[in-house]
């Protein structure tokens, strides 16, 4: 089973080094094919997050605390959008800097408040389970699990309850 917790933390570090990079390069091919890459991999976290763990967040945490991710995914989307516009434009690290602190608040608010307060809500069961259909839909996707993500061997590793 897989502790849902890890998988997105993982894709959160992967892409601040990503925005990072970013932020070095120069105009040409790498830099084209980073932004590709990033849009890629924000776009697949953000759909998983939002049709898979948003959900039992609105349900379990508040409503309101899954709109307001909802809507940070907007705003995220948008950046994205300029990102992919302006690549080789003027500006282009303006623009890596705005999506790095969106991104960077909506992270610290989903690492420190919404899983801890999902995790809390949910069984250890429907925790892992959980885990479980982000991995799945990952996989479905194409992308490799996380490498700081690793699978786990029995169910029976912690005792954390409710």
């Amino acid at each position: 089973m897989n502790d849902p917790m890890t998988i997105l933390k993982a894709d959160h570090r992967e892409a601040k080094k990503m925005l990072n990079a970013l932020a070095e390069t120069e105009e040409g091919a790498e830099r084209r094919e980073l932004v590709q890459t990033l849009d890629r991999e924000l776009r697949l976290h953000m759909q998983i997050e939002e049709a898979i763990v948003y959900p039992p967040v609105a349900k379990e945490v508040g409503e309101e605390d899954a709109e307001e991710a909802d809507i940070e995914h907007d705003l995220a989307r948008e950046a994205l959008e300029k990102l992919v516009a302006m690549v080789d434009a003027p500006g282009f690290g303006a623009v890596v800097e705005m999506l790095k602190g969106g991104i960077t608040h909506h992270v610290e608010e989903e690492e420190t408040e919404l899983l801890p307060e999902l995790k809390s809500a949910l069984d250890r069961a429907a925790w892992l389970a959980l885990g479980d259909q982000v991995a799945a839909a990952k996989a479905e996707a194409g992308a490799a699990p996380p490498k700081s993500a690793p699978r786990r061997r029995s169910a029976k590793r912690t005792t954390k309850k409710k």
